[in-house]
């Protein structure tokens, strides 16, 4: 291992809590590729931008939950935010402690909770889908998440059938010196609509590592929805990868916020990979102090007819800095697809950085659309005066012009108890320019 530091060892992976016989050989064979395989490093494309090379292994694998009496003693309802619900779930550290379903959705065979429970319960669902979209071979770090994963939560809705309200998950790290590895499996069959809620969460730490895997499968003609709310404390490394596989007229609209955490890199995949389907990718980050945010996203068109639009916006202030990497694919033999990627960034102060790459790789003649926009700027000037000249004053004029950037992404939030979240989190930020 390079001489890497680090606590994930053999005693450290069977000490874990027992799972079902097919997760234990995932973990088998993911500790064995965690171990081979390199860290991240800079001298790739992947992770130019980001510098693993300091990353802090000697962790604790394993952090306990403290039961269900935890909920109410540490306010992780509040924690959860506010809106219906039509079941949550709430992890905390390393174990799920609370899971709550409102009635009448099991017996429609909706399946929400423990990702480990349903491994045993629901082998038959769980065990064709964990770990297809996101093998543990992809990295050293989704090796390492997959050998050490407890917990994460399993979303099971059958053909057909429509959740009205959103199901949440809440994973609120505290353990200081642990590490986390929340896993999302959301798999909606045919005709079914579902929408689902991440919020990650902590308060400020020394140092904790959070690496999450989200894995949606949208069967032909599915609804899916999906908001990821990265809002961890300082001290706290968050590296995601979520991938979508969205099926024949299936739909997957996403949105990833990231206002948390020292470090927070995400990677949002989506592979339309039949007639058809369409994605929307959102994403909203504000970063300050001296945050690294890293964003990297692929929009893959494998079938014909197939759309996908993604809009990213970030601001910058202090000495923040915002990395975005996003490639649109049109494979050879998908015809008549409709893709476009756009990224904006707002700089606050002259210390912050952003950096704006996307690519496209057209293998196919016949893209009905195909583009991308981006671009890296302060607040205008000419905005400013115009406001001012109004009799606004400077910090008011700079507070209304950034809700106005950020405008485009909030119309398109659909959740209003989401939306109205983040303009309260952007006036948050805004106060303490």
């Amino acid at each position: 291992m390079g001489g890497l530091k680090t606590t994930f060892n053999e005693e450290a992976l069977a000490a874990l809590p027992a799972t079902a016989p097919f997760v234990q050989a995932i973990r088998k064979q993911a500790f064995e590729e965690f171990l081979a395989l390199p860290v991240p490093s800079q001298e790739t494309e992947e992770w130019r931008y980001t510098d693993l090379s300091d990353l802090d292994l000697d962790l604790r694998p394993f952090a306990e939950g403290g039961g269900p009496e935890a909920v109410n003693r540490h306010g992780l309802l509040a924690a959860a935010g506010k809106g219906e619900r039509a079941g949550l779930q709430i992890q905390r550290n390393s174990e799920v402690i609370s899971t709550q379903l409102v009635a009448g959705l099991a017996d429609k065979g909706v399946w929400f909770g423990d990702l480990d429970e349903a491994a045993m319960e629901r082998p038959d669902l769980v065990e064709p889908h964990l770990h297809s979209l996101v093998p543990p071979e992809r990295t050293k770090l989704t090796a390492l998440h997959a050998a050490f994963r407890t917990g994460g939560t399993f979303v099971y809705v059958p053909a057909d059938v429509s959740v009205a309200l959103p199901l949440q998950t809440l994973t609120w790290l505290d353990a200081d010196g642990a590490a986390a590895f929340p896993h999302t499996l959301i798999v909606a069959d045919r005709g079914s609509e579902v929408t689902f809620i991440d919020r990650y969460a902590s308060p400020d730490l020394e140092r904790a590592l959070s690496d999450a895997v989200v894995e949606i499968h949208a069967g032909a003609g599915a609804r899916v929805r999906y908001v990821a709310l990265q809002e961890y404390g300082r001290g706290v490394t968050h590296l995601s990868v979520q991938r979508a596989n969205v099926g024949r007229q299936a739909q997957v609209r996403s949105l990833g916020v990231s206002f948390g955490a020292s470090l927070a890199r995400a990677e949002v995949e989506s592979v339309l990979a039949e007639d058809g389907g369409s994605s929307e990718m959102l994403g909203l980050y504000f970063g300050d102090g001296e945050q690294h945010i890293d964003h990297r996203s692929i929009q893959d068109h494998v079938g014909n007819r197939t759309s996908s639009d993604l809009l990213y916006k970030g601001a910058l202030k202090d000495a923040s800095n915002a990395i975005y990497i996003g490639t649109v694919i049109i494979e050879a033999g998908a015809h008549n697809c409709d893709a476009y990627q756009t990224n904006r960034n707002i700089l606050l102060s002259e210390h912050a950085k952003a950096h704006s790459v996307p690519n496209l790789e057209i293998q196919t003649h016949d893209p009905t659309r195909c583009g991308h926009a981006a671009s890296v700027g302060p607040v205008s000037e000419d905005e400013l005066f115009y406001l001012e000249t109004r009799g606004i004053p400077e910090k008011e004029a700079e507070r209304l012009i950034v809700f106005g950037f950020f405008q485009e992404v909030l119309d398109r939030v659909e959740l209003p108890e989401i939306r109205t979240g983040l303009e309260a989190a952007i006036e948050a930020e805004l106060a303490e320019a």
